[in-house]
């Protein structure tokens, strides 16, 4: 009796020690959420090896200022590309370093952890994030998909019966979810994100003004002048570059309007996926659509009319989540510690779990929302 009580204590002890943690394994970004105490880590989704020792260097932002700027004995990685796992070791060095990060100041126990999954991963894909995830010492993982996490962290109470509609644009994919009654009712994965309107403006420059620049202000241009629609108006921004036809350094006036025809088609890519979805959905949940609307999550979400782009070209109120960027690990984190919306959601969760296990096991099963 008395055995049976220490270990009931025990478990209880080690549930309120180990924490609950969302995980947003994204292509530029790697975001860590605690219940109870919110986003605890965002971070690059990049690491630094020496291509020698093959000894992690960096990682996260201190891997990202080293990017495009380090002698040739320092590789340089970004695991994910279009939200999915191509540099295995990489990938497990930035799971493993960030969570260890986030949990640095809490005693040694390991967390549950609910990982987002995007929709366009193949099997090989899917294995190695199921890896990665594993390497990083959870208790227990739980898989939910994308759209699903980036619902609930933008705060849509997806138990409800009418349909609501997530677009959520990460770094290398765009998932795009319709749900209702915690379930997935239609799903789209396009492999068109953030990192894709930052080669576009890179080529464009390189292309109509002779001008190269890196990925980091690539980036920055996107944000100070990048917009979907009509262009807001704004001024120049200063990059610094290389003037090819000088084959010489040189800072530069870049052009709004520039920046804007570099990245339509991205965002006309995105905006298709939208409707492309919305055309394959029963008449009913169109209905709910227009009452509901569509919530825009992730780093796109941030660019200047694209919420009114898609709603006017859907003819479905469009808004942007609020924190866009760390919805999905927050949606994560806050299922995982919601008894309630868990139970809903494990059929779901527990079908896409048993499908990674799978993986390991060699015994392939199907998966389907």
């Amino acid at each position: 009796m008395n055995e049976r009580r220490d270990n009931g204590m025990l478990g209880t002890l080690r549930a309120t020690l180990s924490p609950d943690i969302g995980l947003d394994l994204g292509t530029a970004n790697t975001v860590v959420y605690e219940r109870g105490a919110g986003v605890i880590v965002s971070e690059p989704s990049i690491v630094a090896f020496d291509a020698r020792s093959g000894e992690v260097v960096a990682v996260g932002t201190a891997a990202k200022e080293m990017e495009g700027r380090v002698p040739g004995r320092i590789r340089v990685v970004r695991p994910l590309r279009n939200g999915t796992i191509s540099d295995f070791k990489a990938a497990h060095v930035l799971v493993g370093t960030l969570v260890d990060r986030a949990l640095a100041a809490r005693p040694r126990v390991a967390p549950r952890l609910i990982a987002s999954v995007p929709g366009c991963a193949t099997d090989i894909e899917c294995k190695a994030v199921e890896q990665a995830v594993r390497a990083a010492g959870a208790r227990s993982t739980t898989y939910v998909p994308q759209a699903v996490a980036a619902a609930v962290g933008a705060g849509l109470d997806i138990t409800r019966v009418g349909a609501q509609m997530v677009v959520d644009i990460g770094g290398g994919t765009t998932e795009i979810g319709i749900l209702a009654q915690a379930g997935v009712i239609r799903l789209s994965s396009l492999q068109t994100g953030g990192n894709h309107l930052d080669e576009a403006i890179r080529r464009r420059l390189r292309s109509h003004l002779r001008f190269s620049v890196g990925p980091l202000t690539a980036e920055r241009l996107k944000f100070e002048l990048g917009y979907a629609g009509r262009a807001p108006g704004r001024a120049d921004a200063i990059a610094n570059g290389m003037d090819l036809d000088a084959a010489a350094p040189r800072t530069r006036g870049v052009p709004e309007r520039l920046i804007g025809e570099a990245m339509a088609d991205g965002i006309d890519r995105i905006v298709r996926g939208v409707v492309a979805l919305l055309e394959t959905a029963p008449p009913d949940v169109g209905a709910d659509l227009l009452e509901s609307g569509i919530t825009l999550t992730g780093g796109g979400a941030l660019i200047p009319g694209l919420a009114s782009e898609i709603g006017f070209r859907t003819n479905v109120p469009t808004i942007v989540a609020p924190d866009p960027l760390t919805c999905v690990a927050r949606g994560a984190g806050e299922i995982l510690g919601s008894p309630t919306l868990l139970e809903r959601l494990r059929p779901h969760a527990d079908r896409l779990t048993r499908w990674y296990q799978s993986l390991r096991t060699g015994m392939r099963e199907s998966y389907s929302p």
